[in-house]
């Protein structure tokens, strides 16, 4: 919507980029999809703002298992997301740590849930507010080991000379890299894929040259650009769906709504994650009106 997206496709165009729907009817030619099948786009802007469409098969992948809509409508951003930067930079072995920053997001709830359900033990930090013990107590519930505020620095470096970690997962950018660069040991990994502070990252020398921290970058667009339809994107999507089905993934925290609703959806955007709903949308009353 700002317009800073990499992907821009020529306007007018269909927002939304993650999603998911199911199958209604299948041309004679269709091979990989049958009716009833739950399907997401097959790489990013398809535009998931619409109750209907009509496709070719090769433009969407069907999703493994029974999910609910919200399930199946965000696992191929935030869960792949998380999943990927855990299993293919650094990973630690279970007992091991993970770092992060913006840990209340959408990825950062994910990369809590897959950890908790690999062993594998997290440092979160969410940026502080009023609301922050609330939030710490949220994240512990879903599987956190630690949740500190970004203001308690004394606390996480503490923390840190004690307990290790060897991988740090960047949202936020700007001069809260160098809390992470800080934290971390010997030969260690950080990931940025985010810059949620719309600042320059900060990364001084001594912390990278004299620790020889790698300095790596992860964008799950890429990366679907590049193994889309292989055996790895498969294996992921199946993971995620067993995830999923035993309850060890939850869906972010979401507000389900009409597309009726799209000003109040707008407004609450930044609070909680939004999820248009077909079915709300026809069942809406202003939608039999039209």
């Amino acid at each position: 919507i700002e317009g800073k997206y990499p992907i821009k496709p020529p306007l007018p165009a269909v927002g939304g980029n993650e999603g998911s729907g199911v199958v209604l009817d299948v041309g004679p030619e269709v091979k990989s999809l049958r009716v009833g099948d739950t399907v997401i786009p097959a790489s990013a802007g398809f535009g998931t703002w619409r109750t209907h469409c009509v496709t070719s098969e090769e433009t969407v992948k069907r999703i493994p298992g029974k999910l609910s809509v919200a399930a199946s409508s965000m696992i191929a951003v935030n869960p792949c997301t998380a999943y990927r930067m855990i299993d293919d930079f650094n990973k630690p072995e279970p007992g091991g740590w993970i770092i992060q920053n913006g840990a209340n997001s959408g990825v950062g709830r994910a990369v809590i849930q897959l950890c908790k359900a690999q062993g594998i033990r997290t440092i979160n930090i969410i940026r502080q507010r009023e609301d922050a013990q609330k939030l710490k107590n949220d994240l512990m519930a879903s599987g956190a080991d630690v949740v500190f505020t970004s203001t308690e620095r004394s606390e996480i470096d503490q923390f840190c000379r004690e307990n290790t970690p060897h991988l740090a997962l960047n949202m936020v950018g700007g001069r809260d890299t160098i809390q992470l660069l800080k934290c971390l040991g010997n030969k260690s990994s950080l990931v940025t894929y985010g810059a949620m502070s719309n600042s320059p990252m900060s990364v001084p020398f001594g912390l990278q040259v004299f620790k020889d921290i790698t300095l790596q970058s992860y964008w799950m667009t890429r990366w679907t650009g590049q193994h889309g339809g292989t055996r790895s994107e498969s294996e992921m999507f199946g993971r995620l769906a067993e995830y999923f089905e035993t309850g060890e993934l939850t869906p972010t925290p979401h507000c389900e709504r009409s597309f009726f609703e799209y000003e109040d959806a707008m407004d609450s955007a930044f609070k909680e994650k939004q999820l248009f709903v077909t079915e709300k949308t026809i069942n809406d009353s202003r939608f039999l009106e039209d």
